[in-house]
């Protein structure tokens, strides 16, 4: 008397997707669009964070950075210890 038990309706469809899913590592080939979004997720979006926090945090540092203040405003932002609500922007 532990109550009615769920049962698991089995579709045809939800376990050939199911089973696609699970087993796609298997057919993975090397396109140019998987190599185009490779690159841009390991290489170029870590990049750019990098060199935008690092000039950005030039001044605060005391590192020498060769960047144009023109595209990359010194010590505007500040992206430690942020809480929820609280801006990035230190002019506010």
């Amino acid at each position: 008397m532990t109550g009615h038990a769920h049962v698991k309706v089995q579709d045809a469809a939800i376990e050939r997707q199911s089973f696609m899913r699970e087993e796609q590592y298997k057919h993975f080939r090397w396109t140019n669009r998987t190599v185009r979004a490779a690159f841009w997720g390991v290489v170029i979006i870590p990049v750019g964070l990098f060199l935008t926090i690092s000039a950005t945090q030039a001044r605060k540092t005391g590192l020498s950075v060769c960047y144009s203040s023109h595209y990359y405003p010194q010590n505007k932002w500040d992206w430690t210890g942020k809480r929820k609500n609280e801006s990035l922007n230190k002019s506010q």
